[in-house]
């Protein structure tokens, strides 16, 4: 392929990508809050929330106010930062499981290692994304949530 042809296909793939998906049935846009201590990360995560067509209805920096913001704005999604001052991510995760037990939790991570990533898991994290984010593979896991959603209650 010609360098000029490579660009276009690189264009269009990356198109694909960052090309709206998070709606649910009608139509609407799907809802998500973001909660992460740093709040570079939480700010990055938002931007490519919205770029799949989230509408990002809050951005806590802490598990409290996460919680707070989830029971006021009933997200449909919700990306929880694993390691956090105060409340823990997992700690988070248990109390929403308990209130919300089918919404999607996207847990984000710093570390790499397999107990972390296995811990996460099998605490009921629908996914888990390393930090730092990498675009591509953040809109992959929020596809997989967005399908998840999707998804007849009959189909399980």
């Amino acid at each position: 392929m010609k360098p000029r042809e490579l660009l276009r296909q690189e264009s269009l793939q990356r198109k694909q990508l960052t090309k709206p998906f998070a709606t649910n049935r009608e139509g609407t846009p799907l809802k998500a809050v973001v909660i992460d201590d740093v709040f570079s990360d939480r700010r990055i995560m938002s931007q490519i929330l919205r770029s799949a067509g989230f509408d990002v209805t809050a951005e806590a920096p802490g598990g409290q106010e996460g919680l707070k913001a989830i029971n006021e704005t009933k997200p449909d999604l919700v990306i929880l930062d694993y390691k956090m001052p105060g409340m823990s991510g997992l700690d988070v995760l248990k109390r929403l499981h308990q209130s919300h037990p089918d919404m999607p939790v996207i847990m984000s991570t710093g570390e790499k290692k397999r107990e972390t990533v296995t811990l996460i898991i099998q605490a009921g994290a629908a996914e888990y994304i390393v930090k730092p984010f990498d675009r591509e593979i953040v809109i992959s896991k929020l596809k997989a949530a967005v399908s998840m959603l999707h998804q007849d209650p009959e189909d399980d």
